[in-house]
């Protein structure tokens, strides 16, 4: 029977991940909604205090996050109502979106050997990791919610928020470091990071 610490630790390591990650991805889309719980009420919070004139809130819905404006709702969306029929504008936001690095991270770290004192300081790294994910996915949400304003929903409403081109630039820019770069790369760093002693025995190993 082969064993994993007979083969090659570098693919041995990959072996493991790769079974892991299927675990970790249905703990994760099954927890979804307790995980974005605490994701809308953050960005609620930023968003309400930085932008008191455009967000009235955030509302979870599931796994999903309702971002209720105080702006008014475009001509094109009022075509074919009844006279007189206005409201907020109200978007939807899938927050997963920007937290599919947790199941990549948590793969990652359960599938680093080491021995049963090692385990209980793994789990502790794992921990100290959560935050700046947590944190980056609001970031990621904060973003989209501004991008849909801004370049989504059309001209009647990004004219709403009278954002100058430099502050456009911006949104769009945080957006996609949000939404391309830190959901994947954020988890690897974090990892490298805390387990670059581990990388580099795997590396002499493989020599």
């Amino acid at each position: 029977m082969l064993r994993l610490s007979s083969i090659n630790p570098v693919a041995a390591f990959i072996i493991k991940v790769v079974f892991w990650l299927p675990v970790c991805l249905a703990g994760w889309y099954y927890l979804a909604p307790s995980l974005v719980w605490p994701v809308g009420l953050l960005s609620d919070w930023i968003l309400t205090v930085l932008f008191p004139q455009i967000f009235q809130g955030v509302e979870q819905q599931g796994d999903r996050l309702d971002f209720v404006t105080l702006l008014a709702m475009p001509a094109e969306l009022l075509r074919g109502q009844q006279p007189g029929v206005s409201g907020d504008l109200v978007f939807t936001v899938n927050p997963l979106l920007y937290s599919y690095g947790l199941p990549l991270y948590t793969a990652l770290s359960i599938a680093t050997p080491g021995d049963a004192r090692d385990e209980d300081l793994k789990w502790n790294k794992w921990l100290w990791g959560l935050p700046l994910l947590f944190l980056f996915q609001v970031w990621g949400v904060c973003f989209d919610g501004l991008k849909t304003l801004l370049f989504t929903l059309g001209p009647d409403v990004s004219a709403q928020l009278a954002f100058t081109p430099l502050a456009m630039d911006g949104v769009a820019l945080g957006y996609q470091l949000g939404y391309l770069i830190l959901p994947s790369v954020l988890p690897l760093v974090i990892w490298v990071v805390q387990y670059r002693a581990y990388l580099t025995e795997m590396v002499w190993a493989t020599e």
